[in-house]
């Protein structure tokens, strides 16, 4: 993007950043598809077809999903004992992509990133009466660094769009699996203090998603009867996908209530020997 020109760059960029979140959005989806083929497969035994749809047989070597799996993170992988078990497919259609409301976010998130952080500070400039000359060094080093802020801004804002089609995929893939028994984030290798709470927490089964959508009830006492939303528990599965700019986290089905389970405190019997809580 061009400041002296702001308005014509800051409209063809957009354009120009949309169309390479798409092409990485199908990645993204790839990656997402083949890591659930494989996670599934190893948790529970069965797997689901491929997202292009393409029939594949009543079964597939596990050793299939592996490769996959690598090809997607473009790695060479180790031959494992067990890659010619058979796992059994089970009948699932995979969700579609909602590409229209995914390219409006990504608009928003680019723009409010990019120029209109540019934006904000051009106006800002030109209000300060006491800045002189807008041409003078010091004024333009400013702007090379506010473009400069602006461009990593809206480079986080791109990746979390991109993000976006792979963890949504997951997600609503997820929900209509019927192995699912719950969901459980699961962060990069330097995760922020946020996301590492937010993993702390363990599993979400699914009854408590199912709890944590709310719904309308009477305020007790209200003199009005107007009704208000139910406030969320605050280990619901919505908490689970709040992500921000920058953040690799990714929430992932769990097939076994033993899975991602936090550690429980002890407590004393009354004969004085520590046992785990129930």
């Amino acid at each position: 993007m061009n400041p002296r020109s702001l308005e014509e760059s800051g409209t063809a960029w957009p354009a120009w950043m949309l169309a390479l979140v798409r092409r990485e959005r199908r990645r993204s989806r790839d990656q997402a598809a083949a890591f659930y083929r494989l996670y599934r497969a190893l948790e529970t035994g069965h797997t689901v077809p491929p997202l292009s749809g393409e029939y594949v047989g009543e079964t597939t070597p596990l050793g299939e999903l592996r490769e996959d799996w690598a090809d997607q993170k473009d790695k060479i992988r180790t031959p494992e004992p067990d890659d010619g078990e058979e796992i059994r497919l089970d009948g699932f259609d995979w969700p579609e992509e909602p590409e229209e409301s995914h390219d409006r976010a990504a608009v928003a998130s680019l723009v409010s990133q990019g120029p209109a952080k540019v934006r904000q500070h051009l106006d800002q400039a030109d209000a300060d009466e006491a800045r002189g000359r807008l041409d003078d060094g010091g004024f333009l080093q400013e702007l090379e660094d506010a473009v400069d802020t602006a461009g990593r801004s809206s480079a986080g804002a791109a990746d979390r769009e991109v993000l976006r089609a792979g963890r949504g995929l997951i997600g609503q893939a997820s929900k209509r699996d019927r192995r699912v028994v719950g969901w459980a984030r699961v962060t990069d290798g330097t995760p922020c203090a946020f996301c590492a709470m937010l993993a702390s927490r363990g599993a979400i089964d699914t009854t408590q998603a199912t709890a944590a959508g709310g719904g309308r009830r009477k305020p007790k006492g209200a003199p009005d009867g107007r009704g208000r939303a139910n406030q969320r528990p605050p280990d619901g599965r919505e908490d689970l996908t709040r992500y921000h700019n920058g953040c690799h986290c990714q929430t992932v089905p769990i097939y076994s209530r033993n899975d991602f389970m936090p550690p429980r405190p002890a407590t004393t019997t009354a004969n004085g020997r520590k046992s785990p809580a129930e």
